[in-house]
């Protein structure tokens, strides 16, 4: 028996060192499908432990990895024989954070401008699996270990406090860069390597929270842990004891029409945004739908602000609604934002004057 599994060591370690990037790439995957898989609500506490966790196993490899390579840290025969391993865990934890942030964010993202947030840090997650990229080594994971980091404690703070906004944000900011200057100073703060240290390991800290701290003020960071998980355009929402039901004209074939957003006008219509919003229980916040209106001499213009309290906890997500009874026909653009100014949805229509005295047919969406 102990030949047997002895002899499969040697095989999984030969064919290892043979299709090393193979083997890291798919273990990499892995953690994505694992995460992928096993993904719940952002603020299931099984799922806070579990990356709180996995940062913690993260950050100490990552610690015993730098120590190893500036030589603060020998490892005995016994060790080193473990430490041959170190590389597959490194790659399935960060394919687990890493797509699971990913996912977070890209279900709160709306701007173009939050797009292109999901689209470097999805660039990142890819880039570490190339060689030429691993040959950096320390500052691309420290780099990806901040980004990590980072993200649990700006979705930690929203769950817990209820709201998003500046004091979430800053006390994630400071309680991540905290955690990780803390790290620096026990163990890097002295020693033979601190130019190099200061360059491949500080900076990186550094940088991630600089990007972090404009992209926040500048809303390129997409407002998690809030979420538009449907938004549509009808003539009518009826409330009824479990659900919304939106009144829309919308031709059967139109599918990718979300309720009536070609809104054909009559007198007396009023048109309805009904929005179903997902954020964690007890979370009490507020967004606002801003209603822009293409302006033929102007561009788009702010025409109305209409708040909205969300209240988290259902699955499906918060239901509410706003209406405008005075408009112009032509291209109308719903935005809505969260308090703290940040897009997490919108929806374009058009309205046109209906001449037509037909008795009108509505299809009723439920949200």
């Amino acid at each position: 028996m102990v030949k047997k599994i002895s002899e499969y060591k040697h095989n999984f370690l030969t064919f290892y060192q043979k299709h090393e990037v193979l083997v890291s790439i798919s273990v990499f995957v892995g953690g994505f499908l694992f995460d992928l898989l096993t993904l719940s609500r952002i603020d299931d506490l099984f799922n806070l432990i579990q990356q709180a966790i996995y940062l913690l196993i993260l950050g100490t490899l990552l610690l015993c990895e730098i120590k190893i390579k500036t030589g603060s840290l020998v490892l005995s025969d016994k060790g080193k024989k473990f430490w041959q391993y170190h590389d597959l865990v490194v790659h399935f934890l960060f394919g687990s954070l890493l797509s699971l942030y990913t996912i977070f964010y890209y279900t709160s993202a709306s701007a173009l401008t939050s797009f292109f947030f999901i689209v470097l840090l999805g660039g990142l997650m890819l880039a570490n699996e190339f060689p030429q990229i691993q040959r950096l080594g320390m500052p691309v994971r420290v780099t990806l270990f901040s980004i990590c980091v980072l993200s649990y404690f700006s979705f930690f703070y929203p769950i817990l406090l209820g709201h998003v906004g500046w004091i979430p944000f800053w006390l994630g900011f400071f309680s991540s860069l905290g955690t990780l200057i803390g790290i620096w100073r026990l163990n890097f703060k002295v020693g033979p390597y601190q130019e190099l240290l200061k360059k491949h390991v500080l900076a990186p800290i550094l940088g991630v929270h600089l990007f972090f701290l404009i992209g926040y003020y500048f809303s390129l960071i997409p407002p998690v842990p809030v979420a538009v998980k449907k938004i549509g355009v009808y003539y009518d929402v009826v409330k009824t004891e479990d659900h919304y039901n939106g009144k829309h004209l919308k031709p059967f074939w139109k599918i990718w029409d979300k309720g009536s957003q070609e809104f054909l006008s009559r007198p007396g219509d009023k048109v309805f945004v009904l929005i179903s919003i997902f954020s964690p229980s007890n979370f009490r916040d507020r967004v606002n739908l801003l209603w822009y209106y293409d302006d033929a001499k102007l561009g788009w213009k702010l025409e109305d602000t209409i708040p909205l309290t969300i209240l988290g906890g259902r699955e499906a997500g918060f239901r509410g609604f706003g209406s405008k009874q005075f408009y112009h026909e032509g291209a109308w653009r719903v935005i809505v934002e969260t308090s703290d100014g940040r897009e997490v949805g919108r929806i374009n229509l058009t309205i046109k004057h209906d001449d037509s005295t037909l008795v009108r047919e509505f299809k009723t969406d439920t949200f």
